[in-house]
């Protein structure tokens, strides 16, 4: 099939800048060129670190990069934002990205095309594209009875793969009924899957007797973070290290919030105690894995299906997380201590923490449970469920 892939509109394939759907659109690209399945040509914005070998050297995945890095693209955008404003479902730069993208569409036929997470783009694209398949690739909450123009999106797709079961039934409280499927997200768990904790450690300057707690993640508020500080005042009696990976936004955009602010005068209390790693490319992240005792994920929002927790299965740490989204989907009693966020959480979380701190062999046995269940979600199965579903 002649596939088009349509992206986020903000940040770059290759995952460069990092990102989960566009890592996830890596990893089903990376199984097209080896089965080669379908030519995919995906429509991207620009990133100049692209390696050209990568781009060269692919036979079934054609990349159409849109320049974003010119004054001139950011005159255009600004013209066409004024101009075209009352038509936009989202703001000027995924709109002028979706301009850009339905130039093509118009002039070259394709049986399929996916929508990654912009279900705001399905009605301009089905009026240029009126017999193609228009597949929309969810991984949030953005097409139930609570989104916009909802029934109307939903009858221009041809059908919906979602990432959780949660997701799935949001969609499905929506009429009109069209077929919805869920393949849940995949990582390359090879990457996960070394034992190298010791010398992660020594690196990081965290002693041996040290229980580390790691999260990972973007640091807004509906991630939790706050609560999960709140909870190290609660531990004084364990020799605890808190590892905070990530920052608030992708790649190395740092943008100081009060949110941010609020965090570090909440660690300014235990200085020692607390890591705060800022944004770490994700090649490194597996060491910085490998250096915990445990993971927690204390999401406050309806989170669909985070990566960060089949990372931490896969590193083998025992998780805490909570009863968000689609979260419960991927983990079960063998691996993950399950919380309630509605109720007093940086107790929950104190507590959790301090159960596994104080029984070891719960923890070997969770980490055999971790790692068992992660073999669920490879990149591969993934990819193979993903084309699959295009496929019916």
């Amino acid at each position: 099939m002649r596939i088009a892939v349509l992206t986020s509109g903000l940040l770059p394939v290759p995952a460069l800048q990092g990102g989960a759907v566009e890592n996830l659109i890596d990893f089903y690209l990376e199984l097209n060129e080896q089965m080669k399945f379908h030519q995919i040509t995906v429509m991207s914005v620009i990133d100049k670190k692209v390696p050209d070998n990568k781009i060269k050297n692919s036979q079934n995945s054609r990349y159409l990069f849109f320049r974003t890095d010119r004054f001139a693209y950011r005159v255009k955008r600004k013209i066409f934002g004024i101009t075209k404003k009352k038509s936009f479902y989202y703001h000027s730069h995924i709109e002028y990205y979706l301009y850009k993208a339905l130039k093509i569409l118009k002039n070259e036929p394709f049986d399929v095309i996916v929508l990654e997470n912009r279900p705001g783009y399905a009605t301009r694209v089905r009026d240029m594209c009126p017999s193609a398949r228009l597949i929309l690739h969810l991984h949030n909450d953005l097409l139930s009875v609570d989104s916009k123009e909802a029934s109307s999106i939903k009858s221009k797709l041809s059908s919906v793969i979602t990432v959780s079961d949660y997701i799935k039934k949001r969609v499905e409280e929506q009429q009109p009924s069209i077929p919805i499927h869920t393949c849940y997200n995949g990582i390359d768990l090879s990457l996960f899957q070394t034992n190298n904790k010791s010398s992660s450690r020594r690196d990081l300057k965290i002693k041996e007797n040290e229980f580390v707690v790691v999260f990972s993640g973007r640091l807004i508020p509906e991630k939790g973070v706050k609560e999960l500080l709140q909870a190290v005042r609660l531990m004084d009696k364990i020799p605890l290290k808190l590892l905070i990976i990530g920052s608030n936004f992708f790649g190395n955009n740092l943008v100081v919030t009060d949110y941010m602010k609020e965090l570090h005068h909440l660690a300014a209390e235990y200085q020692d105690r607390i890591i705060f790693t800022g944004f770490i490319s994700y090649g490194m992240i597996p060491a910085y894995l490998q250096s915990a005792d445990a993971c927690v994920i204390p999401s406050l929002w309806e989170d669909p299906c985070p990566l960060s927790c089949i990372e931490g299965m896969a590193a083998g740490l025992p998780m805490i997380v909570t009863n968000s989204g689609g979260m419960p989907e991927l983990v079960d009693d063998k691996c993950a201590i399950i919380l309630d966020k509605s109720s007093n959480l940086p107790m929950q979380i104190a507590e959790a923490v301090s159960y596994l701190f104080n029984n070891p062999s719960k923890r070997m046995e969770m980490s055999v449970g971790a790692k068992n269940r992660s073999l669920l979600f490879s990149k591969e199965r993934f990819a193979s469920t993903f084309f699959d579903l295009l496929s019916q």
